[in-house]
């Protein structure tokens, strides 16, 4: 027998997604624990932070679990500060951080701009006219190489964990989108340029920070991080780790969402009887336009469908009562377009 509260001790919890601004040092997963207290039933997060970071992260409880990817492949924004003149072995301040020595072809590069070298270091310091003008090469489709201390695997093995015990490996590049990346704040004497960056999914803060930081020849790390949106979701709104709670979860308010208001990025479709019945099958449904749409019938959620508008298939499927898991409810208005 296991220690803690006792199963007939926690409370099921509904299908709900949290809002939680996780602060620096903890994990995302240590958010996670801390929203299992108490509780019984499933409890996940969509969209990793790491320990350096804070910020946005958005807790999953019952069949909200279901939606993860779905959350994570909405846009980000990120508060990003970058410090420039060194670099980091992990490319955030928890790695081994080093002063940057530019080699003489790095050097002649940093001359297209108002680059200069601090007296007697060696080292290019940059200027905001010159951060401002490599910033121009990070905005849309760019390719990002990702980190040694990702989860991507690579041999069937997380790179992070190959990092953890000392070895290097090849990791492989990735596009990503960048639909806005703006410098908010210069500090000529610290050399750090404050950036706000709105981010598809897949792209790694950390790596911009560098990336940008070798474009201006002196290298550069991520010195501090905090993630502001997911989609519509702001930071404003979350709630704090220590509010965490099963009574926090009872009924839906600012930072806690029902499932609903979670998908309401996403459509909704009311079916009659015939293709609800169809859909709580999970059978292609071929009235949807393209797109995807919440689909909802017998006064409930039923799912999410997608389709081209030749026929819809669902990805995304939430269990009747009988099932378990709850039984998310249709709201008081679904749009029929």
């Amino acid at each position: 027998m296991t220690g803690g509260p006792s199963g007939n001790s926690r409370v099921p919890v509904p299908d709900r997604v949290i809002l939680v601004d996780k602060p620096v040092g903890p994990t995302s997963f240590d958010m996670v624990r801390a929203a299992r207290r108490g509780t019984k039933g499933r409890v996940g997060h969509s969209g990793t932070l790491d320990p350096f970071a804070s910020g946005l992260l958005l807790v999953m409880t019952g069949t909200a679990t279901r939606i993860s990817s779905l959350l994570m492949g909405l846009p980000k924004e990120y508060d990003l500060l970058v410090r420039f003149g060194a670099v980091s072995s992990t490319g955030d301040p928890t790695g081994s951080i080093m002063p940057f020595a530019p080699s003489a072809s790095v050097a002649a590069a940093g001359d297209e701009g108002s680059t200069t070298s601090a007296p007697g270091e060696g080292r290019i310091r940059v200027s905001a006219q010159d951060v401002l003008r490599v910033l121009d090469r990070f905005r849309g489709r760019i390719t990002q190489r990702v980190p040694l201390t990702s989860a991507v695997k690579v041999d069937g093995e997380a790179l992070y964990k190959k990092a953890h015990r000392g070895e290097t490996a090849e990791t492989p590049e990735r596009e990503v989108m960048v639909y806005d990346l703006t410098m908010v704040e210069f500090d000529e004497e610290a050399q750090t340029a404050r950036l706000l960056a709105l981010v598809g999914s897949g792209t790694y803060a950390r790596c911009l920070a560098e990336d940008i930081g070798a474009a201006l020849g002196c290298g550069g790390y991520a010195g501090a991080l905090r993630r502001t949106r997911i989609g519509s979701f702001s930071v404003e709104d979350a709630v704090r780790p220590e509010d965490l709670s099963p009574a926090l979860y009872a009924e839906p308010g600012r930072g806690v969402l029902s499932l609903d208001e979670a998908l309401s990025f996403i459509p909704g479709r009311e079916l009659q009887e015939t293709e609800a019945r169809l859909a709580s099958n999970g059978n292609e449904l071929r009235s949807l336009p393209a797109g995807r749409y919440r689909v909802y019938g017998y006064g409930r959620l039923i799912g999410i469908y997608e389709g081209s508008g030749e026929g819809s298939r669902p990805l995304v499927m939430f269990p009747t009562p009988a099932q378990g898991g709850g039984s998310p409810e249709r709201p008081p208005a679904v749009q029929g377009t």
